[in-house]
């Protein structure tokens, strides 16, 4: 997703809260190999312009949610509460 491409993905762990079905890639159940070839099949019949688009919106979704910024704020306050 941060180099502006949709994804193929599974609903684990918390993928679900980064990943929207659709508009930033596609979802299926682990282990469902119909559903995985309905996700890939849907992700070659998408045009490139709206694959774009898709792309775009994932790249902002992923640096809004896991920014190098919010990431290291969050492993300073985790070290703090360790060694305090």
């Amino acid at each position: 997703m941060i180099l502006g491409r949709p994804v193929l993905t599974t609903y684990v762990a918390g993928i679900p809260e980064l990943v929207i079905d659709g508009r930033t890639g596609w979802m299926f159940p682990a282990g469902s190999l119909e559903e995985l070839v309905k996700a890939m099949r849907a992700c070659l019949e998408t045009s490139g312009a709206t694959l774009q688009v898709m792309g775009e919106l994932a790249r902002i979704r992923a640096l809004e949610r896991h920014g190098i910024d919010e990431q290291a704020d969050k492993l300073t306050t985790q070290f703090e509460t360790v060694m305090a």
